[in-house]
Formats: structure tokens, sequence, C-alpha cells
């Protein structure tokens, strides 16, 4: 006879039984009338059952812990807004999660191509010194002081040659080394940048 009563109420009759009296049999009608409907408006939304599952068990659960604050006028729409709140706060967190997932893909990318960066490192270091074997010997005394941090006029002084022809000799060094590492310099350049 009690449940007759439940079902004859209105939503609104059945939300004020809820906030004013804790009535736990008026819950149990607002749950049972409207469980399958918000249940299938969010499966629309989430497209996952299990997600729209707790989207509306979640509801129910706010509903009755916050049962005292509601002051509903249209129970049918006061469900419904707040199904739609729930959803959206759903998708913030599956975006947030998603990014979040995204970034430590690429972190842990990132420390993969740091794995292999020794040996393209060693690789380099080998090809430049070999590329520093193609210099004349006197080039190659240049432009291993100039690479010490000795400056131009150190070096003159030291090798008893003018600053012009230190210049000359860096920048023969230079020429000589770029075309002997062209090939490795997309590498060399990408390997630089991440330090």
């Amino acid at each position: 006879m009690m449940n007759n009563f439940y079902a004859t109420c209105s939503d609104e009759n059945i939300l004020a039984l809820i906030s004013e009296q804790d009535d736990e049999l008026a819950f149990a009608e607002l749950y049972d009338r409207y469980f399958k409907t918000l249940f299938n408006y969010a499966y629309s939304k989430v497209n996952d059952r299990f997600t729209a599952q707790e989207i509306v068990q979640e509801l129910f659960v706010n509903i009755w812990q916050h049962r005292r604050q509601n002051r509903v006028e249209c129970g049918r729409s006061f469900l419904f807004t707040i199904a739609k709140r729930l959803i959206i706060s759903f998708y913030r967190k599956e975006y947030t999660r998603q990014h979040h997932y995204g970034q430590w893909k690429i972190q842990r990318s990132e420390v993969s191509e740091f794995a292999d960066q020794p040996t393209l490192a060693s690789d380099l270091q080998n090809r430049y010194e070999k590329g520093l074997h193609l210099l004349s010997p006197k080039c190659h005394e240049v432009f291993v002081m100039s690479r010490q941090g000795f400056s131009n006029r150190q070096i003159g002084e030291q090798l008893g040659i003018s600053e012009k022809t230190v210049e000359q000799h860096i920048t023969k060094a230079l020429r000589i080394l770029k075309a002997h590492l062209k090939e490795h310099m997309t590498c060399a350049l990408i390997l630089f940048s991440s330090f």
C-alpha cells in the first residue's frame, strides 16, 4: 500500500519527501523511475555501459548526500541537469587523462631516443676525428687550439703566424669538417639542440 503512495506522487513531491524527511522509500521510487532513462541518456553521451552506469550511480549518491540542499521545482529537468554536469565532468577527466597519457608517451619516446644518443654521439665524435685528419698539420693545430679556448691572437703568437692566417685556417677547417659531417649534420643538430 505504501509503495502505491509513492507511485502516485509527482517527481517534485518525491524529491520533497527525500529532502525534507530523509524518506528512503521515496528515494527508492525516484531511483526506480529514472535509473533506466538516465542510464540511456548517459550511455548515448559516453557510449560506454560501465561509465554510463557509474555516472547514474554517482547522480543518485549526490542526490542522497545533498538531499537537504536540494530545492527542486521540476524533478525531471533537475535530474537531467545533474546527469549533464556529471557527463561533462567525465569528459573533462577523460581529456585530462588522455592529455597526461599523451605527454607520458611523448616523454617515453624521447627517453628511448636519448638512449640511442650515446651511440649517435660516439659516431659523430668518430667522424669528427676522422675529419680532423683531413686537415693539414698546421690547419689541424690551429683549429684544435681554437677549440681549446685560445684566442686568435694567442694562437698566432704561439705558432708565429698572423691573426689573419689563424682566421683563414679556422675557416678552412670548418669548411672541410662541415663537408665531411654533412650527411650526419641533421643528427648532430638534433643531438645538440636537445641539450
